[in-house]
């Protein structure tokens, strides 16, 4: 099948139209995503404490998060309560989900898109919530057991010590799988099953067979 015939099929226009509209959606996740971050601190903030993993969370004029941990030095050169920062770029990440997910719902065959929408991104916005809590998780575990996370070692460990207890090797190895699949598996992997799991028809056309898509063309 030539490359026109193949782009005249139905999946070849679901793919076309989705990475047209990917590309202006990447462009607005990348240029909007500090104020959604804003916007959502917080949800994310009020989670935290109720999984006991901060006190608050505050913002900063570049949308980087402080998130009052609750966690005391017990040594170092500075003495009081310990203040977790959060990278503007690691929430970035987060939301990676919300252009992808928009854009796959762009694509033809649509099955109720408003609704599909609706429900996609009410459901993006919980999971951020809890991504966001599980780098707090992962920094709180690095900090308490003054080391690097066995999964994720992008948080070193601080310069003091804390009076809290360290956790568990079980908590400790959960806190960097947690962050890792926040960080490396939902962002890409949930936008793709929330709209397969809400459009049938979509997903039908994706995953049929090429030979089915030529048989269509010819007949056309």
């Amino acid at each position: 099948m030539s490359l026109k015939a193949h782009l005249a099929t139905p999946r070849g226009r679901f793919l076309t139209t989705a990475v047209a509209a990917l590309v202006p959606l990447l462009v607005v996740w990348w240029m909007g995503a500090g104020v959604m971050i804003d916007l959502l601190r917080p949800g994310a903030s009020w989670l935290a404490g109720q999984l006991h993993l901060a006190q608050s969370i505050s913002s900063t004029p570049t949308h980087d998060w402080l998130v009052e941990s609750g966690l005391d030095r017990a040594s170092g050169n500075q003495i009081g309560a310990v203040v977790i920062p959060l990278d503007v770029a690691e929430l970035r990440r987060l939301l990676l989900g919300f252009p992808l997910f928009l854009a796959l719902i762009l694509a033809p065959p649509r099955d109720r898109p408003v609704r599909t929408a609706l429900i996609g991104c009410a459901v993006l916005v919980v999971v951020f919530w809890f991504s966001a809590c599980s780098l707090i998780f992962n920094s709180v575990a690095v900090i308490v057991n003054h080391r690097a996370s066995l999964i994720m070692d992008t948080v070193p460990p601080p310069p003091f010590t804390v009076t809290q207890p360290a956790m568990s090797d079980a908590a400790f190895f959960l806190s960097g799988l947690c962050m890792y699949i926040a960080m490396q598996v939902l962002p890409l992997a949930l936008p793709i099953g929330l709209w397969a799991g809400m459009n049938r028809s979509g997903r039908a056309v994706l995953m049929g067979p090429l030979a089915t898509e030529a048989v269509g063309v010819e007949n056309e």
